[in-house]
């Protein structure tokens, strides 16, 4: 009797959970969905048994599908995908969508910029920006080209004609320019550097894997299992480093500030604190109101930077290798281009703002590497009030996925040639007459990437570097390259290029 009543009760809470989470989603009824999906577990089924290099070419595949809106079913959880470059302006543009979805909080530092809540990233954006205005860019230009000068010596350390990773070179070079530009520290002088270096990519590593496989969603499971004691452990390690370097960098602001208190009155106080600081600096000084981060939002805040700038720009520069080697007549063509502004006469290349700006091919060549591959293919928005898309109105907490990977391919906006490397399709006139928001490889509207201009400015000053030094060559074929599943565009083996120095040609 006892039984066939739970029985009963379980059924009926079964009942009502199912139509609530019905009516939920009732909206989206009219939108097509990814096929197959299957009741609770959606459409992961469909990742399951497969490689990462599968994983990537299905969810490629389905968000390419994706006319305007395409529901898929992580688990329980909706997502709402679109390529489409008029939807994903709306989306990125709306007040409504500035909120980041419960998948950014797998990446962990949650006060940083690049996970945090809307009510946390509004403030800290407003106190940060002045560390990345252009001013402050094209001051770290003489860092960038310290630090490209110096990957560029470690190359040369290579034989003549030996294949290499690209990828580790320009992945230390980056996080040299990072830890620079954003620490006002040289890394590779500090103790602890290698357990950082490797403490910094497991932790990326640790929150790709969690981000990408859906059982790993509760907290109750993902506690139990290898993958979270391993983030646990990799985290500590940056954390660590960081803090020992932001108290290093504190006694130092401390000392100069009382130094300078002396002789500065009320007046001048006020104007420092609106000078630009390195990133460091900001975090650590009040604002004009009075305001300060805690250690934890400046940890954060400092691990968003890095590691962003890290995994993208490092990224970028190794794919940019391989075109290089892909088409050696576009190869010669920037060659051509940089030796002009850094001629073979000079002993030392003096790289300035002004002569990089000019490097107008480099940034057609640049923008194309970004659009074929691009380095963060998709991005996430969750809308905090009612948005109407498509003449459906959308409730409050749902997620929409941005595919910039499948943005950058559409043939309504690039041509039937869209999967064709091209430069020329960063002409001014071809620019001017595109959807402004048909590429995007900092994504767009108010939570665009911070570091979008740095990344520039970086990346250019490597580029100058890397070819104006070397020739690049390669035996992987552009037909075979794939890729895997992760936060970032990441090949699945080495980026391997074979160097010729140019000096050696020459002489």
């Amino acid at each position: 009797m006892w039984s066939i009543f739970l029985i009963a009760i379980i059924i009926f809470i079964g009942t009502l959970i199912f139509w609530q989470y019905r009516a939920r989603y009732r909206f989206a009824d009219e939108w097509p969905t990814m096929q197959p999906v299957y009741p609770i577990v959606g459409n992961a089924p469909a990742m399951m048994g497969r490689t990462v290099i599968e994983r990537f070419e299905l969810m490629r595949d389905v968000c390419i599908s994706a006319e305007r809106i395409l529901k898929v079913w992580a688990g329980p959880k909706l997502l709402l995908v679109t390529s489409h470059p008029d939807l994903i302006q709306q989306i990125l543009n709306s007040s409504v969508c500035l909120e980041k979805p419960y998948l950014y909080r797998f990446a962990g530092f949650e006060q940083g910029l690049f996970t945090a809540k809307y009510h946390v990233w509004k403030g800290a954006r407003k106190r940060i920006n002045p560390s990345f205005n252009l001013r402050i860019i094209h001051g770290f230009v003489p860092i960038f080209a310290k630090c490209a000068q110096k990957m560029v010596d470690r190359l040369n350390e290579c034989a003549d004609g030996a294949t290499i990773n690209i990828h580790k070179y320009t992945a230390l070079c980056t996080l040299e320019m990072a830890c620079g530009t954003t620490m006002g520290i040289d890394v590779l002088q500090s103790d602890g550097k290698e357990e950082f270096e490797h403490g910094l990519d497991e932790a990326f590593n640790g929150a790709a894997i969690r981000m990408t496989t859906v059982y790993l969603y509760p907290d109750i499971i993902y506690k139990l299992t290898r993958y979270y004691k391993e983030l646990k452990k990799a985290r500590k390690i940056v954390c660590d480093f960081f803090i020992k370097l932001i108290i290093e960098r504190q006694h130092y602001l401390q000392q100069n500030n009382s130094n300078s208190n002396t002789n500065d009155d009320d007046k001048d106080a006020v104007e420092d604190c609106y000078k630009p600081k390195i990133l460091v600096d900001q975090l650590l000084t009040s604002s004009v109101d009075g305001k300060m981060f805690n250690q934890e939002q400046i940890i954060d805040n400092v691990y968003a930077v890095i590691t962003g700038a890290v995994d993208t720009t490092g990224l970028l520069t190794a794919h940019a290798c391989l075109f290089l080697a892909f088409y050696p007549e576009i190869q010669d063509r920037l060659f051509a281009e940089i030796n002009e502004h850094f001629p073979s006469t000079c002993d030392e290349l003096e790289i300035t703002h002004e002569k990089l700006k000019q490097l107008t091919y480099t940034e057609m060549f640049l923008n194309e590497v970004q659009r074929l591959w691009t380095v963060v293919p998709a991005i996430a928005r969750q809308n905090i009030s009612e948005i109407e898309i498509d003449g459906i109105k959308v409730p409050p907490g749902n997620t929409f996925g941005l595919s910039l990977y499948a943005l950058h391919r559409r043939r309504d906006i690039w041509g039937p040639d869209a999967e064709r490397f091209d430069p020329e399709n960063f002409t001014e006139e071809r620019v001017k007459n595109r959807h402004p928001f048909a590429f995007l490889p900092f994504s767009g509207g108010s939570r665009i990437c911070l570091g979008w201009r740095y990344a520039s400015f970086s990346t250019k000053t490597v580029m100058v570097q890397l070819i104006k030094n070397f020739r690049f060559y390669t035996k992987i074929k552009q037909e075979d390259i794939r890729f895997k599943h992760d936060l970032t565009l990441k090949l699945p083996f080495e980026h391997l290029v074979q160097i010729t120095k140019r000096n050696s040609v020459l002489n």
